[in-house]
């Protein structure tokens, strides 16, 4: 078993010879270490994700005539014949004009625009836009794109037409960024590594785009817990009644909101107005605390109620670091000593949120 193993040569390293024309080294040290490689979250191997860096570079849109025109902006593909050899990035610096071939006179077609890398290993090498231009048939497909290549647009060429419009490009550009960048990707489509953000233009919303898939974006240290009660609750003779508790792990900083609901309370005794006490605790320590009232004591259910309660450090009620059992507990409060019912249902129930709440 090895002892150690060979890394790609750091750049810049002095007295380093790199691997002549492979150019592995160069890629590998430059590219793959830089950019988001999605290779190292589920496999082990490299895999560099390749697209175009940035939201609004190399957009092809209609030019005049038969032509379109791509917009600068950089790329970065992998090396599609040895994922482990590497990436390359290259740059168009500014707008291209590019020239799509005269429609055939019966049939439609399909052209794309891809930016590529051509690796001859040596001086002839380069980085490019170009049209990759189908074959007209009645119903065409789209060709494929070349080696170490991404897509930019998908070009429909109507039989016999003289000029390119907008409505007859349609965008394909998927997107790659450096490693603590956010990529630009729909929800799901690609995955990440733990605290890889990203973006979904459809919805206008961020999100974590973890190892196990696409999560919810928090800013605050835990997500919201929210618990539903769906049968009554009973205070027997004025006893304090635990309705609903949920564990938080804080971190000593992060103030927290604690939602209460109550549908309302009823009680079958035939007498006067009662009432119910609704508390909020930490752990053994009341927090908060709101009465409900109800007129008459008929089995009718009313004077349902809601409130939040909050921690904040001028009050020494913020949570020291580490795991608290927050509850929502109720009393029944009746001078005769009935007992008073918490009323919970499907359609109904009592609620207990508890959040963190922002500075």
């Amino acid at each position: 078993m090895a002892t150690s193993v060979t890394t790609s040569l750091p750049m810049w390293l002095a007295g380093c010879t790199y691997d002549a024309d492979g150019g592995n080294d160069l890629r590998n040290s430059g590219v793959s270490a830089y950019f988001y490689d999605p290779g190292v979250v589920s496999g082990t191997t490299i895999g560099l994700l390749g697209g175009v860096v940035g939201g609004a570079g190399l957009a092809v849109a209609a030019g005049s005539g038969m032509t379109v025109t791509a917009a600068p902006g950089s790329f970065v593909v992998p090396n599609t014949g040895a994922p482990t050899a590497g990436g390359y990035a290259s740059t168009l610096p500014s707008q291209a004009t590019l020239t799509v071939q005269t429609a055939d006179p019966t049939n439609p077609r399909i052209d794309i625009v891809v930016a590529n890398v051509v690796d001859n290993g040596n001086s002839t090498s380069l980085g490019e836009v170009q049209i990759i231009t189908g074959i007209a048939a009645p119903s065409p497909s789209a060709p494929s794109a070349p080696a170490n290549s991404v897509t930019l647009a998908q070009l429909s060429v109507p039989a016999g037409t003289m000029a390119i419009s907008s409505g007859l490009i349609t965008d394909k550009r998927v997107y790659t960024t450096t490693t603590g960048g956010i990529a630009v990707a729909p929800k799901g489509s690609v995955t990440g590594y733990n605290g890889q953000l990203g973006y979904d233009a459809a919805s206008g919303s961020f999100y974590h785009n973890s190892v196990s898939g696409a999560q919810q974006m928090r800013t605050l240290p835990w997500a919201p817990i929210t618990l539903f009660k769906t049968v009554d609750v009973i205070s027997t003779s004025g006893a304090i009644v635990t309705v609903l508790s949920t564990t938080i792990t804080v971190d000593g900083s992060t103030d927290i909101g604690i939602y209460l609901k109550a549908t309302g309370i009823y009680m079958s005794a035939s007498h006067g107005e009662f009432a119910c006490n609704l508390q909020a605790y930490i752990d053994s320590t009341l927090l908060d605390e709101m009465v409900i009232l109800n007129t008459a004591s008929d089995g009718v259910v009313r004077g349902g109620g809601a409130f939040t309660a909050y921690t904040d450090p001028s009050q020494g009620t913020t949570p020291s670091a580490g795991t608290h059992t927050i509850s929502y507990k109720m009393q029944g409060l009746d001078s005769t000593g009935f007992n008073v019912t918490l009323r919970g249902a499907s359609y109904s129930p009592s609620i207990l949120r508890v959040f963190p709440v922002a500075a």
